[in-house]
C-alpha cells in the first residue's frame, strides 16, 4: 500500500501540465465544480412504509445528502443528483417507460417530484434525470398504436416484412416478431427501438424534454443508451447519425434552457469514443468508463500505472476535461459493487473514493456506495435498499415487515458510521466538503 500511495504523488507531479489549464478556465460550465449522487428511487428510502422507495423518501433524506448550511460537514455535502428512471414502467428498473411526462405512481406523484425539485435547489443541489429515448416499452400506447397498424405511428418504431436476421453488438436477437412482421429492439423484445428517422418522433422526444426542463424545473438529462439513438444496418452502436441526431437535441436545449446539462451513457466506450460527443456538441459531459476501469483495477490490483494511463487519455481526448467519473453504478459494470470487488478492504475502498473524488473529472457516487454495500450481478444485487440503520431485516429503509427486495450485506449503516471520523462514510463526506 505505501508503494501504492507513493505512485499517486508522481500521478500528481504527471497531471499537472494537463490540468493546469482547466484550472485556470473561468468560463467552465456549472457542472464542473459539482459532486453527483446517484438514486434508485425503489431503493432509496420508503416514506410510506409500503416496502418501496419514494420521491418523498428523498425529499425526507435531503439533509443526509445536503443540509443546505455550506458551513456544516455532517451531510455529505453533494449538489447533484441523477434519478434513475422515474415514469411509469411495466419494469422494477423503470428503463422502458409507457409515459414520458408523468411520474411511476409507486414512487409518487408529479406533485411530489415539483416539490423534491424545489427542495433540492432550495440547497444548491442540481436534479438530473434518466432520459430512456432509445426505446420504449413494449406496452407504450406509441409501440400498441404502431403495432395495430395505426397509421399516425406506422413509423414511429423500426419494422420489416422480413426478419434481416442479424444480430446485436453481444451477439443477442435484436429484431422480434409481431404477428407477420418483425421490429427492432437492440436490448429485448420488450423495449422496442424508436425510429429517430422519422421526424415526428424527434419532435415529440423534443416537446417533452422541454416539458421537463420549463415546465417542471429539472436541471438536466442523463440519456441512457445514447450511443444506439441510431443504427446503420449491422452498425449498431456509434453511428455518426446518432452523433449529428445528439448535437441538435443538445443544441435545441440550449435555446430553450441554455444552463441545461446532457450527459450521455457511451457504455463501455474508450476515452477517443466518448470524446467524439462531446467535440461534436453530441453531450455536455460522457461518463468516462476508462478512467473508472482505472480506478478500480489500479486500487484492488495495487497498479498506480492503471489510472496514471488513462486519466492522461481523458485528459488529452476530452476537451476542457468535459467527462463524468465514477467507480460504481448501477449496471454492475464490474459485475460487483466496489466494496465486493475490495472484498471488504475499507482502506481500498477509501483509496477509490479519494481518487473518485480528487481528480479530474465531474464525479459521481452511487447510493450506498459511501457506506461500504456490497452487491454481485445479476443487476438486482447491486440496486438493494439502503442500509440507514441496523434494524435486522429492513436497515431502517422501511417500516413494512420487508422492503421490495432483501438488503444487501454491508460494511456498516449510515446510522454507524456518522458519528465515526475514521469511517467511509466520514471520508467520503471529508473529501466532498
Amino acid at each position: 500500500m505505501k508503494r501504492f500511495l507513493w505512485a499517486l504523488v508522481v500521478l500528481t507531479v504527471l497531471l499537472v501540465p494537463l490540468t493546469v489549464s482547466l484550472a485556470q478556465d473561468d468560463d467552465l460550465p456549472w457542472w464542473n465544480d459539482r459532486v453527483f449522487y446517484e438514486i434508485f428511487v425503489r431503493s432509496f428510502y420508503d416514506s410510506d412504509g409500503d416496502g418501496v422507495g419514494d420521491i418523498r423518501g428523498i425529499i425526507e433524506k435531503l439533509d443526509y445528502l445536503n443540509d443546505g448550511d455550506p458551513t456544516t460537514t455532517t451531510d455529505l455535502g453533494i449538489t447533484g443528483i441523477w434519478l434513475m428512471p422515474i415514469n411509469p414502467s411495466p419494469s422494477y428498473h423503470g428503463y422502458d417507460t409507457t409515459d414520458y411526462r408523468d411520474i411511476d405512481p409507486e414512487y409518487g406523484t408529479m406533485d411530489d417530484f415539483r416539490e423534491l425539485v424545489s427542495a433540492a435547489h432550495e440547497r444548491g443541489i442540481a436534479i438530473v434525470i434518466d432520459f430512456v429515448i432509445n426505446h420504449t416499452s413494449d406496452e407504450h400506447p406509441w409501440f400498441i398504436a404502431s403495432a395495430n397498424g395505426d397509421p399516425e405511428y406506422a413509423d414511429w418504431y423500426i419494422w420489416r416484412d422480413e426478419n434481416p436476421g442479424y444480430r446485436g453488438p453481444w451477439g443477442e436477437q435484436v429484431w422480434h416478431r409481431n404477428g407477420d412482421r418483425y421490429y427492432y429492439g437492440i436490448f429485448t423484445g420488450f423495449q422496442p427501438d424508436l425510429n429517430f428517422e422519422n421526424p415526428e418522433v424527434t419532435a415529440a422526444i423534443y416537446d417533452i424534454a422541454n416539458f421537463w426542463l420549463t415546465d417542471v424545473g429539472i436541471d438536466g438529462f442523463r440519456v441512457d443508451a445514447a450511443k444506439h439513438i441510431i443504427e446503420d444496418g449491422e452498425l449498431q452502436e456509434n453511428t455518426p447519425q446518432t452523433r449529428a441526431w445528439l448535437a441538435d437535441f443538445n443544441a435545441y436545449l440550449d435555446s430553450v434552457h441554455p444552463q441545461a446539462l446532457t450527459i450521455a451513457e457511451i457504455f463501455r466506450a474508450p476515452s477517443f469514443i466518448g470524446a467524439e460527443y462531446v467535440r461534436s456538441g453530441a453531450a455536455d459531459l460522457v461518463f468516462a468508463f476508462d478512467v473508472s476501469d482505472g480506478i478500480i483495477s489500479s486500487v484492488s490490483q495495487n497498479r498506480a500505472q492503471d489510472i496514471v494511463r488513462k486519466l492522461q487519455a481523458a485528459l488529452e481526448d476530452y476537451p476542457n476535461g468535459q467527462f463524468a467519473t465514477f467507480i460504481s453504478n448501477h449496471d454492475a459494470v464490474w459485475k460487483r459493487r466496489p466494496m465486493s470487488i475490495f472484498v471488504g478492504n475499507v482502506d481500498k475502498a477509501k483509496l477509490a473514493a479519494t481518487l473518485l473524488l480528487t481528480s479530474p473529472g465531474v464525479p459521481f457516487i452511487y447510493y450506498g456506495e459511501e457506506i461500504g454495500m456490497f452487491g454481485t450481478e445479476p443487476d438486482e444485487q447491486v440496486r438493494t435498499p439502503m442500509h440507514w440503520d441496523d434494524t435486522p431485516t429492513t436497515g431502517g429503509f422501511t417500516t413494512a415487515s420487508r422492503p421490495w427486495i432483501a438488503l444487501s450485506e454491508t460494511t456498516g449503516s449510515v446510522a454507524s458510521m456518522t458519528d465515526d471520523p475514521e469511517s467511509l462514510l466520514s471520508h467520503y463526506r471529508h473529501l466532498v466538503h
